[in-house]
């Protein structure tokens, strides 16, 4: 009996410190004062020693990417800015936890040269998922009550350590300039931030059917099942979507 209890004793210890790790302990949460709806990712330096950042919107980080290449145009640092390009592989290979490496365009203005960059697939994966509730109180921990598959959980664990993604790169336009244009085509973004596995599933059989605006809204800002990831959906995409969820 005594050594029964031994084993019990020490399972519950085990049990109790698992929970102590990860996402999704409503009582220990440490949500940030300012939510993200999108990761900050930067450059290597050049020989000049500075750098850049570009934000990666979370509703572009994404199983089933509706678009062919994603670019995005840094700040401006040193007088001018780069920009960068992911293929649709190298969206879901972030999406899996994957590390990319990536090379910038040139310059926009100035000494021509280029930057290179690292994202850690794993780091991406936790602000999406898991910042808004705690912050980088579990960064690095074991992610719960989160629809992870093993890649992504072994990638939020340890970033640095998630294979690198071998996807053919997509090539940079250096004229890239983002788009002010905001497409309210609801299937399309349905299909892009809801429509995982580990989420809702496809439109046609979707777990959410008949979802009204007020209703996704709401689980957004109480970030319901991570929903806060989508935050950077405008209302009126956020209606495109409950539109295309009628049956």
């Amino acid at each position: 009996m005594s050594y029964a209890k031994n084993v019990l004793v020490g399972f519950c210890v085990l049990v109790a410190s698992a929970l102590q790790c990860g996402c999704g302990s409503e009582n220990e949460t440490n949500a940030p004062a300012i939510k993200l709806t999108a990761s900050t990712v930067a450059s290597g330096a050049d020989a000049t020693a500075h750098v850049h950042t570009v934000t990666i919107p979370f509703t572009d980080i994404s199983p089933v990417p509706v678009a062919d290449v994603y670019q995005f145009r840094s700040e401006v640092s040193n007088g001018h800015s780069h920009v960068i390009a992911l293929s649709k592989q190298q969206v879901i290979d972030l999406n899996n936890g994957m590390r990319l490496a990536l090379a910038s365009s040139a310059a926009n203005s100035g000494t021509s040269h280029t930057h290179s960059w690292s994202i850690q697939g794993g780091s991406v994966l936790y602000e999406k998922n898991c910042y808004n509730c705690h912050s980088n109180d579990k960064r690095n921990h074991n992610p719960m009550n989160v629809s992870f598959n093993s890649s992504q959980i072994s990638a939020v664990m340890n970033p640095g350590s998630a294979p690198l993604s071998t996807s053919t790169p997509a090539t940079p336009d250096p004229n890239y300039s983002p788009s002010t244009a905001v497409s309210l085509d609801g299937s399309a973004l349905y299909a892009a931030n809801c429509s995982a596995v580990a989420c809702h599933g496809p439109l046609a059989t979707s777990s959410k059917q008949n979802k009204t605006y007020n209703q996704i809204k709401t689980a957004i800002t109480n970030n319901s099942g991570g929903m806060s990831s989508l935050g950077g959906l405008t209302d009126a995409q956020l209606q495109a979507i409950a539109t295309a969820l009628i049956k």
